[in-house]
């Protein structure tokens, strides 16, 4: 029935000119907030299909699709919030009449749109409630930058072993290139080396890492006004676990694991109750089942501690790595004893990303932050 509606609204597309006459000043949306007349809306992603709820209008006030696929993040102002128009409203996917303006005018980078403002906000078509992520100083952490920091914590000597760990971190698909050429390869460990080198000397052990995390998101907490998390898990990290390491709460990232220390004070997300209340009604408008749990994407800030880790004595089997599938026994604190940092959680910026496991950077659908 879906398709069927949107495709008699495609046929109506470029058959109707739009003479803006705003009938209102504001207009209730879906996640809760009032936008009026002069307010700036931010364009998001478009779904597989294109921006099926936002429609461009031509210099003769045609409704026509949205072709363009790099509009996200343009600032569009609304110009005016038109009444109800049978035609343009069944232009723009709506075929049932309601009291409700659902419709908004918008212009912005020399164009001009219409947006159906609660199916945008409840797909991602327009952003709600952007906030930008950030932490002064803060770079992304990555497996090289964790086992530099190892390296420097437990005093590593620097050898030919290390040398290739370091770059099989950095640059993997190159570095299996090179390693059939023992020229090449001689070249390459020179250059990185001294890298290396260089990294261990600029070693910080007050500077701030961030993590990209998802956590399912509990009931909302009507009395503390915070949603509970369900922990963290870490979105760039695709390593195998140990389940040993898994036990103690040690996340295997390639050759380090780490460590969040305090992460029993970051599991309530503060969310007010009119942003938690739009959180719900977004949910509800888009017609999310409530067995799908929701997910948010959080950006942890860390530091990382300047304290060795004693890991346990207890014995675990572990593999050689290649092709064979020899084994032998060790124990956790030998395998991984100078390979493991403890970190402290200093803030987490949480999202409602309506799309939680695609990639880039979530700056939309803010819920709160979380700081100690």
């Amino acid at each position: 029935m879906k398709t069927k509606h949107l495709c008699c609204a495609m046929a109506l597309i470029g058959s109707l000119a739009i003479v803006e006459i705003s009938a209102q000043q504001r207009i209730e949306a879906c996640n809760g907030r009032s936008y009026g007349l002069g307010d700036t809306l931010t364009i998001g992603l478009p779904a597989p299909s294109g921006y099926l709820f936002i429609r461009s209008i031509d210099e003769q006030g045609n409704v026509k699709p949205v072709y363009e696929r790099d509009i996200t993040g343009l600032k569009v102002v609304i110009t005016s919030i038109p009444e109800y128009n049978k035609k343009l409203y069944e232009s723009m996917g709506i075929y049932e009449q309601s009291d409700r303006f659902r419709l908004v005018m918008v212009e912005g980078g020399g164009k001009r749109f219409c947006i159906s403002l609660d199916e945008a906000l409840s797909r991602g078509n327009v952003m709600s409630d952007c906030k930008i992520s950030s932490v002064e100083g803060a770079v992304d952490l990555t497996p090289s930058i964790l086992y530099v920091y190892a390296l420097k914590l437990y005093q590593t000597p620097v050898d030919e072993k290390i040398v290739d760990e370091y770059i099989s971190l950095c640059v993997p698909e190159e570095f299996e290139k090179v390693s059939a050429d023992p020229f090449a390869l001689e070249d390459m460990r020179k250059s990185y080396q001294i890298k290396l080198k260089q990294e261990l000397d600029r070693v910080d052990f007050s500077r701030v890492f961030r993590l990209k995390c998802l956590s399912e998101l509990q009931q909302y907490d009507m009395e503390k006004e915070c949603f509970p998390l369900s922990g963290f898990s870490c979105v760039d990290v695709k390593t195998k676990q140990d389940n040993e390491l898994s036990k103690l709460n040690y996340c295997l990232w390639e050759e380090c694991a780490f460590h969040f220390v305090n992460a029993s004070r970051f599991m309530s997300l503060p969310v007010d109750r009119a942003r938690a209340k739009g959180f719900y009604s977004m949910r509800k408008y888009a017609g999310t089942p409530s067995y799908d749990k929701p997910v948010a994407t959080l950006y942890v800030y860390v530091r990382m501690k300047e304290q060795p880790v004693k890991l346990p004595e207890k014995k675990i089997m572990v593999f050689s790595k290649g092709t064979n599938f020899d084994f032998s026994w060790s124990t956790l604190d030998k395998v991984y004893g100078k390979k493991a940092l403890d970190m402290d959680i200093i803030k987490v910026d949480g999202y409602n990303d309506l799309y939680p496991y695609v990639a880039g950077e979530v700056v939309y659908n803010y819920l709160g932050s979380i700081t100690w």
